[in-house]
């Protein structure tokens, strides 16, 4: 882990935050360094890669500061360096206030963070909500493999319970402290907890303002989604191909019989397994006017061109190099990757998200 953190950092050029009112001030101290010692704030990308955004160096007793601005609260990583290897990768929760932080080289310890209405509420709703620790001890007998089955099935019982329970709570809490930064938060990073007339409310509620970065990012993925939903016409995307170029899906929509918009990125695991797949797909239908455009969620220009030589993907590519930040993506809500968009020559969405044997199956009836 702490290697691949130091080839990210070599591939990504770090500006210093500069001094700001009204905005975050990060007075803190870490374990394990030295005067001189570099400290990174990071974005999480993925489940496993970590974006520099800011750095910093140690002062005299172990302390670092970063200032900046944020329009909300979002989740953050401080990543002290000692004689190049990372030290210990410390999330936290940034918002425009003073905070005061320290970060322990030991991981089983919990990052103190102090300051701010956002932290406050998620140590309120952490305690408050008590089926989360409720649960540890059935979900524990869950996976105790020397219970009988029957006192795991019980136990399963108990878990399912108890996390409706705290889902529910979950829900309540995020609506009775809108407006806040916290909520903003939360409602985004839970949404899974919500249907689709939950969520509308919880939407509506927070369109009263003040609107905070995920309310905006939320109602700008709602338009997205119905805009590409399958029977509408398809949103262009242009973007810079491998060579420097400017790559528009339009150019191939308009020249073939079916264009397959392909999401992936170099970092991703399951598409790269998946790729073999859309790679056998365009060696029988290319020549019957099937076309593949990928669009890449890397950060990294070289990972990227790799990978495509790696991975046999001769079909056009394009890529804005800002990783979950495409405007890509953004134009076609992806949430997660791998992801696709099937387009006639009409310019018609036909399908979504097609994978392994779906995908066959369809090119299949397409070109019978």
């Amino acid at each position: 882990m702490k290697k691949i953190f130091l080839l990210l950092l070599s591939a990504v050029a770090i500006a210093a935050g500069a001094q700001t009112q009204n905005g975050y001030k990060i007075d803190g101290t870490a374990d394990g360094v030295e005067n001189g010692d570099t400290v990174y704030l990071c974005n999480m990308q993925g489940y496993f890669s970590l974006i520099p955004l800011d750095t910093t160096v140690i002062t005299q007793g172990n302390r670092f500061t970063f200032t900046g601005r944020i329009n909300g609260a979002d989740y953050r990583a401080i990543v002290p360096m000692h004689k190049g290897e990372a030290v210990t990768i410390a999330e936290i929760v940034l918002e425009d206030c003073p905070m005061v932080v320290h970060v322990y080289a030991d991981t089983n310890k919990q990052t103190d963070v102090k300051g701010g209405t956002t932290n406050a509420l998620l140590q309120q709703y952490d305690s408050a909500n008590v089926y989360n620790r409720e649960i540890q001890a059935p979900w524990a007998m869950v996976h105790d493999s020397t219970a009988t089955a029957e006192a795991r099935q019980k136990a399963q019982q108990q878990v399912d319970s108890l996390r409706q329970l705290s889902d529910k709570f979950t829900k309540q809490f995020i609506y009775d402290h809108i407006p806040s930064a916290f909520s903003d938060l939360m409602f985004y990073y839970s949404q899974s907890l919500y249907t689709d007339a939950e969520k509308k409310a919880v939407l509506d509620k927070m369109g009263e303002g003040p609107h905070y970065q995920f309310y905006t990012l939320m109602k700008n993925e709602l338009k997205a989604q119905q805009a590409t939903a399958v029977g509408q016409k398809y949103t262009d995307i242009a973007l810079k191909g491998t060579k420097g170029e400017v790559v528009r899906v339009s150019d191939y929509v308009t020249r073939n019989k079916y264009t397959l918009i392909d999401f992936w990125a170099s970092w991703c695991g399951p598409c790269r397994a998946e790729m073999p797949n859309v790679v056998k797909a365009y060696s029988l239908y290319h020549k019957k006017g099937f076309e593949v455009v990928g669009v890449s969620l890397d950060n990294n220009r070289q990972a990227w061109l790799k990978a495509i030589a790696a991975l046999k993907m001769s079909w056009p590519q394009m890529s804005d190099l800002k990783g979950w930040q495409s405007a890509g993506a953004a134009a076609y809500n992806v949430k997660a990757i791998p992801d696709n968009v099937l387009i006639d020559a009409n310019g018609n969405i036909i399908a979504k998200d097609l994978r392994g044997d779906d995908l066959q199956n369809k090119l299949a009836e397409l070109f019978k």
